[in-house]
């Protein structure tokens, strides 16, 4: 099945700082059984997403463990939700499936949205998208950080057309939420349509927009070569030490190009090669199936 990038942080740390949760993975464990890496998922607050590739791998073994850690699932957080959704979006199985099922049919918004999301993973969702479904709805008034968030990400993956008006609106708005915005480029990226183009290219060159690195990778996916240039021409020494500054990560994972912060060296290759360079193919296919962002 595919994967849900790394969610929830701080929401910043966990997707920007993947890496290091890989190595603190390594380093404390993920646990050595079911129900030792059921815990770590339920209860670590901080360090939860270490177990996730361990649970996945585990398959129908760990859902009763989650189940029972989690109190039937009556102890979903801002944190657990999104692992919980992922674990049980990624194990193919019947009771995979009807566990998501039963978590969409109650009535508190966490169980239905981790619900959600794991059954557009499965290809199951039962409701048809449109501006009157609950996914839609929860995405327009952006009001709950969670929720929204898991409203997106189950957005993406229904590959929907349907739910674009949504997501290029809420790319549109300024001031808002980082994660609304990464998000929502995610789930661009998922469902795959040239109409989110100009969208993208819209929100590359306004710099108000801080998303840049989604923006970006997303663009390149859906075969946009000119968000290459836009892309430069937000490179700037001051993205240092913000979210912004994985920009320069993803340009040179791309062009296989090392320019770092420098501009002009940037615009300097545009100017020469930009003509002949293509979008590699590793970064046109699914994107699921792509090189990781950061």
């Amino acid at each position: 099945m595919k994967r849900i990038i790394p969610v929830v942080a701080v929401l910043a740390l966990v997707v920007a700082g993947g890496f290091a949760f890989q190595v603190w993975g390594q380093i404390v464990g993920a646990g050595s059984s079911p129900e030792e890496t059921a815990k770590i998922i339920v209860h670590d607050e901080k360090f939860g997403i270490r177990g996730l590739k361990k649970a996945i791998q585990y398959g129908d073994q760990i859902i009763p463990f989650i189940a029972e850690e989690s109190k039937d699932f009556q102890e979903l957080n801002g944190r657990n939700s999104f692992w919980i959704a992922e674990i049980l979006g990624s194990i193919d199985s019947e009771l995979s499936r009807k566990t998501l099922k039963e978590l969409y049919q109650r009535k508190d918004a966490l169980s239905v949205l981790v619900g959600s999301i794991g059954l557009c993973m499965h290809g199951a969702y039962p409701e048809q998208i449109n501006e009157d479904s609950n996914l839609v709805r929860i995405v327009r008034k952006a009001e709950s950080q969670t929720e929204t968030h898991l409203a997106i990400i189950a957005l993406g993956y229904s590959g929907s057309v349907e739910a674009l008006p949504a997501l290029h609106g809420l790319l549109s708005k300024r001031p808002n939420d980082y994660w609304h915005h990464a998000y929502a480029c995610e789930a661009l990226a998922r469902i795959r349509s040239p109409k989110s183009i100009p969208v993208l290219r819209s929100c590359l060159q306004d710099p108000k927009f801080y998303a840049t690195s989604e923006a970006y990778r997303v663009a390149t996916s859906l075969g946009d070569k000119e968000s290459t240039a836009l892309a430069i021409g937000r490179v700037s020494k001051e993205l240092r030490g913000k979210n912004s500054s994985f920009l320069i990560t993803e340009l040179e994972k791309v062009t296989g190009k090392k320019h770092g912060y420098n501009k002009e060296k940037w615009e300097a290759w545009w100017r020469s090669d930009g003509a002949d360079w293509q979008i590699p193919k590793k970064f046109l296919v699914e994107w699921d199936e792509q090189p990781k962002q950061y």
